[in-house]
C-alpha cells in the first residue's frame, strides 16, 4: 500500500491541481451510493489517500471532517472527498491499486469457497462451487463513447489478474452392523491456468487462487479480441468398504473389504472481449513563415492527444476511476449454505468519457488549436452514482486535430501521440507525416470606379513567394470583402462592385485549413479609400492644419497675456 501512496503523491497530487482548473466547467457532487461501506475513509479499504481514484464513492461535504485534515495533500484529500475528480490523462495509480488489492483475496479453504456474486459456479460430485473469475486486465481503459458503444481498450502488451476457488464435499463415513464405509480426501490441487487469445495459448501459470497471467498480442491478428482463462480442478478421494459376506445362524462370520480410489475433474473458464489500443497516428506538418511548427494529426479510433516539449493538445476526452460493481460482493459456500458480504477487495476501472469544453491545449500563449473535427455521436450516460459533467448534445469526436505550436527550434519529430490507455504512447515516425510548405500571400485592392452610392474595386492575390495567382474558389479560404465573403478566380482575381462606404474599403484573405492542400499560405490584407485624390490632398491639408492653428494660437495669447517674446514662434530663426 505504501507504494501506492507514494504513486499518488506525484501523479494525484499533479493530476488533482489539473482538475482543480478543468472542475469550473467539472464540478459536481456526486450522488451517495446510499451504502456507506463504500465510503473511501473506511479503513478496511486503506483509501484515505487515495479518494480522487474513487468516482463511483459516497462523496461527504462534513465540514468538521474536513477541517481536521491537515498537512500535506489536505487540499487534494478535501476535492476527492466532496466530489468525483476528472483527469486530464489516465490515472497510473489505479494500477497499483489493483496490483496490490488482489493480493488480499480470502486465502483457501477446502470446506468453503468464495467468489463474486457475478461469477457461475460449477458443480461436481465432489468439487462444488469451483469457478475462476477475471479480476481485471491493465492498463486498459472502458472508452464510454455512446450508450451503446463503450469498446474496452487493453495495452498491446499487459497483466491479467483472475481469483479462483473451489470447496470439496467429502462424503461422510457410515456404519451398520453388516457394512461400513469410509472416505478420505488423498488430494487436491488446480492445474495450471491457462490465458487464451482467440482460442490460442497466451500464457500459463501455476495453479494458485489468485492469478497474474502476462499477455502480448503482437502475435494475435486483428484487433478484437477475446481472452478467456481456464483452469482444471482435480480431486481425488479413497473409499474403503467393509461388508459381511457370510452370515450363519445370525451372526457374520466372514468379512470382505474394497478400497476404490476414485478421482473427479471440473474445468472452469471465464472470458472477457476486448479491444487492443493501437496507436498509429498519421497526417502532416507546415513551417509558417514566422518560424511556428503546425501539426496536423488523425486517427481512425478514439485517441487522447499529442504533445511537443513545452505545449499539449488534449482531445474531447477526460477519465475517471470507478470500481467495478461486479466486485462489491463476495459470496461465501459451504456445507450449510451461503452467505454473502461486502468484499475486501475492489478492483477500480478508468474510463473515458467526452466533457462539454471539447479539444483544449496548453499553455495557451504559446499553443493554438486550429481545428478538431470527428464522426458525430450521440452523447453516453454514465452511471447515476458516477456524477461528473457529461453531454446532452451530440458531439463530435476529436479524430483530427491541427495545431500550431510557438516552437522554432522543434520539428514534427520530436512529436509524441497519445492514447486513452495508461502508459501507452507513440513516438512520431517523420515517415508517416506530410510535409506541407507555407508562403505568404499577397493581396491588393485597387478601387476601379467611384459612384455616389458605390464603388466597384479589384482584389488581387498571389503567392508572394512564386508570384502564381490563388484561386480561392478552389481550395479552403474565402476572402473578406467590406464584411462579405467572396472567391477570387483562376487568375487569383474578384471585381465586385460594393456600396460606397464613408471610409476606406478593406479586404483580407483568410486562408482556412492549410493540411488539406499541397501548398498552404498564411493571411494577408489590403485597404483603399474610396475617396478622389485632390479630395484626400485637402483632407490631408484639414486634419493636418488644424492642429497647427491651435499651437499658433496658443502662442499668440502667451505672448500677449505674459509680455514675453515668443511671438511670432520663429522670431529668433
Amino acid at each position: 500500500m505504501q507504494l501506492l501512496i507514494r504513486t499518488l503523491g506525484v501523479t494525484t497530487a499533479v493530476a488533482l491541481a489539473i482538475a482543480v482548473s478543468a472542475l469550473v466547467a467539472t464540478q459536481s457532487v456526486a450522488r451517495p451510493l446510499g451504502d456507506s461501506r463504500f465510503a473511501p475513509n473506511e479503513t478496511g479499504h486503506h483509501h484515505d489517500s487515495d479518494r480522487s481514484l474513487w468516482s463511483r464513492d459516497r462523496d461527504t461535504i462534513n465540514r468538521s471532517t474536513l477541517r481536521n485534515w491537515t498537512g500535506s495533500g489536505a487540499a487534494e484529500r478535501s476535492l476527492a472527498a466532496t466530489t468525483d475528480v476528472p483527469f486530464n490523462r489516465p490515472p497510473g495509480a489505479v494500477a497499483e491499486w489493483n496490483r496490490e488489492i488482489v493480493s488480499e483475496f480470502p486465502e483457501f479453504r477446502t470446506d468453503r469457497s468464495v467468489y463474486p456474486a457475478t461469477a457461475s459456479p460449477t458443480d461436481g460430485t465432489f468439487v462444488r462451487d469451483a469457478y475462476i473469475e477475471i479480476f481485471t486486465v491493465q492498463p486498459s481503459t472502458i472508452v464510454r463513447a455512446t450508450s451503446d458503444r463503450q469498446p474496452h481498450y487493453v495495452a498491446p502488451e499487459g497483466e491479467l489478474y483472475a481469483t479462483l476457488d473451489y470447496r470439496v464435499v467429502v462424503p461422510p463415513d457410515s456404519s451398520t452392523p453388516n457394512a461400513t464405509e469410509t472416505w478420505e480426501l488423498l488430494s487436491h490441487d488446480v492445474s495450471a491456468v491457462q490465458l487464451r487469445v482467440n482460442g490460442n495459448s497466451e500464457a500459463e501459470s501455476g495453479g494458485t487462487h489468485v492469478q497474474t497471467l502476462e499477455y502480448d498480442l503482437a502475435e494475435h491478428a486483428g484487433t478484437d479480441h477475446t481472452l478467456t482463462v481456464e483452469t482444471t480442478v482435480s480431486v481425488s478421494l479413497q473409499h474403503h468398504h467393509e461388508w459381511c459376506s457370510n452370515f450363519s445362524a445370525g451372526n457374520c462370520t466372514s468379512w470382505s473389504s474394497e478400497t476404490t480410489n476414485l478421482s473427479e475433474n471440473v474445468t472452469v473458464s471465464d472470458s472477457m472481449d476486448v479491444t487492443e489500443y493501437n496507436l498509429n497516428v498519421s497526417g502532416s506538418y507546415a513551417r509558417f513563415p514566422n518560424g511556428d511548427l503546425g501539426i496536423f494529426a488523425f486517427k481512425h479510433d478514439p485517441w487522447l492527444g499529442y504533445e511537443l516539449p513545452g505545449g499539449r493538445i488534449n482531445g474531447i476526452w477526460r477519465f475517471y476511476a470507478a470500481r467495478d460493481p461486479g466486485w462489491d460482493n463476495l459470496v461465501t459456500a459451504t456445507a450449510e449454505g451461503v452467505s454473502v458480504e461486502h468484499s475486501p477487495i475492489h478492483p477500480l476501472q478508468v474510463s473515458a468519457y467526452p466533457i462539454k469544453t471539447g479539444p483544449t491545449a496548453s499553455p495557451a500563449e504559446t499553443v493554438t488549436i486550429q481545428d478538431a473535427y470527428g464522426w458525430e455521436y450521440d452523447p453516453p450516460s454514465l452511471r447515476e452514482t458516477v456524477h461528473l459533467d457529461v453531454l446532452e448534445q451530440p458531439y463530435q469526436g476529436s479524430f483530427m486535430i491541427a495545431a500550431r505550436f510557438q516552437t522554432p527550434n522543434q520539428t514534427v519529430s520530436d512529436l509524441t501521440a497519445y492514447r486513452l490507455v495508461h502508459g501507452v504512447k507513440t513516438e512520431t515516425d517523420p515517415d508517416a507525416y506530410d510535409e506541407i510548405p507555407i508562403h505568404r500571400s499577397n493581396l491588393t485592392l485597387d478601387v476601379l470606379n467611384r459612384g455616389a452610392t458605390n464603388a466597384t474595386v479589384r482584389v488581387t492575390l498571389t503567392d508572394a513567394q512564386t508570384g502564381d495567382p490563388i484561386a480561392t474558389e478552389e481550395r479552403e479560404g474565402y476572402i473578406v470583402l467590406a464584411g462579405e465573403h467572396v472567391q477570387t478566380g483562376s487568375d487569383g482575381t474578384l471585381t465586385k462592385t460594393i456600396d460606397r462606404p464613408a471610409g476606406a474599403i478593406s479586404a483580407r484573405y483568410e486562408p482556412r485549413r492549410w493540411w488539406l492542400h499541397s501548398i498552404g499560405y498564411v493571411g494577408d490584407s489590403d485597404a483603399s479609400s474610396v475617396q478622389g485624390t485632390a479630395l484626400m490632398i485637402v483632407r490631408w491639408i484639414y486634419r493636418a492644419g488644424v492642429p497647427v492653428s491651435l499651437f499658433l494660437l496658443a502662442v499668440f495669447f502667451i505672448d500677449r497675456i505674459t509680455g514675453m517674446p515668443v511671438w511670432p514662434p520663429w522670431r529668433e530663426l
